[in-house]
């Protein structure tokens, strides 16, 4: 995450489309407003659309605005974002979701930098930034013929992926201490409580981190966040209690691997190739490593020696 940061700080240098991705609360809109705060239009405003909270009647009028009698309510004129934001920073929030006729007309505003109000018959000017983000796979959007080839080469100067948080793990301690630090800089989280959010998978990333970090901070009485200032639903999610509860550091970190490939490999469909690729593993480490995890969940033959 330093190196994808350093990077940003770079990009955000220039005044080209940058393209985030990253599932769902990994922290694309943070990166977003790093890029913007180090950038040549820091002094201007940052505005914001997210493509998957409105229907394409209104992110039409949000974007481009309308004229007095566009369409039936429309009394008055409203300036869209695209007139707003002149000068300033555009983020376009799960970009992935933008109606393929919007898209070919975005896609206009970026090459010529003019748009039309919606009812209007004078185009207008704009010069802005654009930071666009999706959760979505946009690759095989494109290739599906869901997302414009031409819209995405032009968005695609710069793409940065961000990992997931089950991905970056040995960032958790410096990402809860930041958390607790919002709430009571005098917190700090027992080891126990640690082990616990070290095997969660966390698919809501690192806003669901720092939900939870937040719910423990508020309800713990003391200074040190326990096990039981955890969301209820959290500690029973764990798929192994036992090992929680009373394993040894080496079952617990076994443990952890055992859900991580089982979380790929449901990720990736079973593709053993994809799983491979996205772990940085070859194909005889994920079979080996399953083998062993599978051979200790099933345990010793029942007429097996223990003495």
């Amino acid at each position: 995450m330093r190196a994808l940061f350093k990077q940003a700080s770079r990009i955000a240098r220039t005044d080209e489309p940058v393209l985030l991705l990253g599932e769902t609360g990994a922290g694309k809109g943070v990166l977003a407003r790093a890029i913007q705060a180090s950038s040549l239009r820091a002094d201007r405003p940052m505005l914001d659309l997210n493509c998957a909270a409105l229907p394409e009647s209104l992110i039409e009028s949000e974007l481009f605005g309308y004229e007095p009698g566009a369409f039936t309510g429309a009394r008055g004129r409203k300036k869209g974002l695209l007139e707003l934001v002149d000068g300033g920073t555009l983020l376009m929030d799960e970009v992935g979701e933008l109606p393929l006729l919007l898209q070919s007309k975005f896609l206009q505003v970026l090459e010529s930098g003019r748009f039309l109000p919606v009812g209007g018959s004078q185009y207008l000017e704009t010069d802005f930034r654009l930071i666009a983000a999706t959760n979505r796979n946009i690759h095989k959007a494109k290739d599906e013929g869901s997302f414009r080839l031409d819209l995405y080469f032009r968005l695609s100067v710069f793409v940065l992926e961000l990992p997931p948080l089950r991905e970056r793990m040995e960032e958790l301690p410096d990402l809860i201490r930041a958390f607790l630090e919002e709430v009571d800089s005098g917190l700090s989280i027992a080891p126990e409580a640690l082990e616990r959010l070290c095997c969660h998978r966390w698919p809501g990333n690192v806003r669901e981190l720092r939900n939870v970090i937040r719910h423990a901070a508020l309800l713990c009485e003391g200074k040190q966040i326990g096990i039981s200032d955890l969301p209820p639903w959290l500690i029973e999610s764990c798929p192994r209690q036992d090992i929680l509860n009373g394993g040894s550091w080496k079952d617990k970190v076994r443990c952890f691997e055992s859900q991580l490939l089982a979380s790929e490999l449901e990720k990736h469909g079973g593709d053993i190739d994809a799983t491979t690729r996205k772990l940085g593993i070859s194909r005889s480490s994920l079979y080996r490593k399953i083998q062993q995890h599978e051979a200790e969940e099933e345990g010793p033959p029942a007429d097996a020696d223990l003495r």
